[in-house]
């Protein structure tokens, strides 16, 4: 469970014990307990809720839509020239996880497996709205982020659209502020939702990477084509069989 050592790490902390103290209580060793502090053992369930309780915290199991960042950058770390992924063992499990579920030699594969887990609207930082706008108030939005910004979805598969034409859903203006951009769009006539069926465009946070070959049709700027894909696949229906039927042409 990546990661996990610091959710831990937190639990140690507020509970006010020793780690040898927690080892103790939870029926592990002290070794276990610091292999599992520093993500260097995949825990099981049973000993993630004993260190739980042995801090004072109940462990509760809930799932939600997956949006991993690092499914994305692997899938364009394999199949994207000059790409450079981030430095991170995340983006190593996602390569290995993407080829099994999709084998070595499937493209199109690829950039499906890595949408299932990857979707944008469900970040944590994603700014969601709800109604109509033009592609140049969306774009005017990420200048006035003062960072970069590309546009994303299916607007990107239609990239020679006129900038005053209604941007499709789902657009989403990836940028370094999602705070920043997102305030210009509030005065716009667009609305703030938290239903995700409701969505017309997402303003969410990008890593440095994403903007690599990133492109530009006049005032309006693009991510790469194999992430315009990725992120119209992870919206399914009509979004994902353009995209599918755009990919195929390549």
């Amino acid at each position: 469970m990546e990661y996990m050592g610091r959710v831990v790490r937190r639990w140690l902390e507020d509970s006010g014990l020793r780690a040898a103290s927690v080892a103790r209580r939870a029926g592990v060793s002290a070794s276990t307990l610091h292999r599992v502090l520093h993500d260097s053992v995949d825990p099981s369930v049973g000993t993630l809720e004993e260190i739980a309780l042995a801090c004072g915290f109940s462990l509760e199991l809930a799932t939600t839509q997956a949006s991993d960042r690092f499914a994305s950058a692997a899938a364009r770390s394999l199949l994207e020239d000059g790409y450079c992924p981030p430095d991170d063992p995340a983006v190593v499990a996602w390569e290995q996880r993407l080829h099994r579920w999709a084998g070595d030699d499937d493209p199109i594969g690829l950039v499906q497996a890595a949408a299932a887990a990857a979707s944008p609207l469900h970040r944590e930082d994603a700014v969601l709205f709800a109604g109509e706008e033009t592609l140049a108030r969306i774009a005017s939005a990420g200048d006035a982020s003062n960072g970069r910004w590309a546009l994303s979805g299916p607007a990107g598969l239609d990239p020679s659209a006129p900038p005053v034409s209604l941007a499709p859903p789902v657009t989403i203006l990836w940028c370094d502020d999602p705070r920043q951009a997102s305030l210009m769009l509030t005065e716009s006539a667009l609305t703030s939702t938290r239903q995700v069926h409701r969505v017309s465009v997402a303003v969410v946070g990008a890593e440095p990477e994403l903007f690599f070959d990133a492109f530009s049709v006049g005032i309006v700027r693009f991510v790469s084509p194999i992430q315009i894909i990725i992120d119209c696949l992870t919206q399914g229906g009509a979004a994902a069989k353009a995209a599918l039927n755009e990919a195929s042409s390549w």
